[in-house]
Formats: C-alpha cells, structure tokens, sequence
C-alpha cells in the first residue's frame, strides 16, 4: 500500500509540475507485464483509456469482447431497419453503429488473436445491409458498398502509420549495396513474438511490399491509393494482401 501511494504521489507532482491536473477519483492503478504478478488491492484488473478497454497484459480479449457486444446490438438495429429503408440508407447507418466500433483504435489491437470474431460480425453487417442470407459470399459486397474489411482496415491504419512517420531506416542507410530491396525499410528489433503484434512489426512489413512509386506519393495522394486498392481486393486476411501483385 506504501508503494501505491507513493507512485500516486509521483504522479501528482509530476501533473503538477507540468500544470496539469489529476482527476483522483478517475485515477486508476495498473502494472503492465507479460507475467502474471503478486495480488495488491491497489491494482485494477482492467481500465478503460479514450474508449480502449485495458488489462494488465495487453491481450485485448476485455476490449473486443466489449467492441463485439455493440457490433451485435448495431446488426440488431440494422435487421430492424432492413424492412422499411434503402440499401443506401442502411450502409450510412452501418458506418454509424457497426464500423465506427469496429475501426475505432484498430491500430492497437488490430492483430490480436480474437480479432477474428469482429470479422465475422462486420460479414454478418454487410449481408444484413445488402440483404444477402446467412451464409452468402459478400467479399464482393464490401467491394459494391465500398467498406473495408476488418483486415484492411488494419492494414490501411498501419500504413497511413509509416507514411506519417518519417523516421525508418531503409536497407540502403544500412550498407552501400545495390540490392533490389534497399529501399525496404528495415523493422526494429524485437526481442519477444509477443511484441511484434503491434504496428512496429506490421506496418513496416505491409508497407515493404509496396511498390517504390506507390511508397514516394504524397500523404494525401497515398491514402486515397492505398484506400483504392484496399477496397478494390476487399483481402480477408493479412496474407492475401503480403501475396497481392502490385
């Protein structure tokens, strides 16, 4: 207990010292670790931050389980409106209570291991939408409707992710070689699997098989392309887009 209040009082002098202030009774305590530690009554099992369910070892299964129970309720509404308005309505209301969930903060989560049911929940959206049956096809209804596939989307946040930031290491800064894959950027080095679920890993290997013309567009230019082409392919999976010829 000595030990918790002193690292809330570190907390609050540090607040402080850079004029800000500290909501207390908002104020959570958490230990991130890989492994599982010693119980303290001080310590909280999961914390939501800006919408983002957490827990103590980052395994997002509290945070997708929350983000699939408002997926559900969104298709709920979606059968209940298939009735009465039009496909056209039916895809904005779809952005509105289904694809706002499901893409929100995707970036931090978006390779975890149950990410695989809010991509069969996003298929269950857009059959309702497009009012195809239950086990109808739709890859090329997320084509027709122009939505993102949860991998897209994925893969569409981790390369807007590099492109943002400039500060990657290409093989050609490494050694003088002319090689054909010097203009790659080189990953960091990750000593754990565990750590290379985030966009670190991934967005530099999604954007690696790009072609270099694609790689040098301007910010705004890129993201409409890599949008084009994501919605184009509709990829179901991160290895569809890594095989995919450019």
């Amino acid at each position: 207990m000595a030990q918790s209040l002193a690292a809330q009082d570190e907390a609050e002098l540090w607040f402080c010292s850079n004029k800000l202030l500290l909501n207390t009774d908002k104020t959570k305590r958490m230990v991130f670790s890989m492994r599982s530690l010693p119980g303290d009554s001080d310590l909280v099992g999961e914390a939501k931050f800006l919408g983002v369910t957490l827990d103590p070892r980052l395994q997002w299964g509290l945070h997708i389980d929350r983000v699939a129970g408002k997926a559900t309720k969104g298709i709920y509404v979606l059968r209940s409106l298939s009735s009465c308005v039009s496909v056209e309505i039916l895809r904005m209301a779809y952005f509105a209570i289904c694809h706002s969930h499901i893409s929100y903060a995707i970036l931090a989560w978006g390779h975890s291991s149950g990410v695989h049911r809010l991509f069969a929940l996003q298929r269950r959206a857009v059959r309702v939408v497009s009012r195809l049956g239950y086990r109808d096809d739709c890859r090329d209804t997320f084509v027709k409707l122009e939505i993102l596939t949860v991998p897209c989307l994925y893969i569409f946040e981790n390369l807007l992710f590099v492109k943002r930031n400039s500060n990657y290491v290409t093989h050609g800064d490494v050694h003088e070689h002319n090689t054909r894959h010097k203009n790659n950027l080189v990953p960091p080095y990750w000593r754990l699997r565990r750590c290379q679920d985030g966009p670190g890993y991934w967005a530099v290997k999604f954007f690696n098989v790009l072609p270099d013309g694609l790689k040098s567009l301007p910010f705004k230019d890129f993201k409409v392309q890599i949008k084009k082409i994501l919605i184009n392919n509709s990829f179901y999976t991160f290895e569809e887009f890594l095989r995919h010829k450019f």
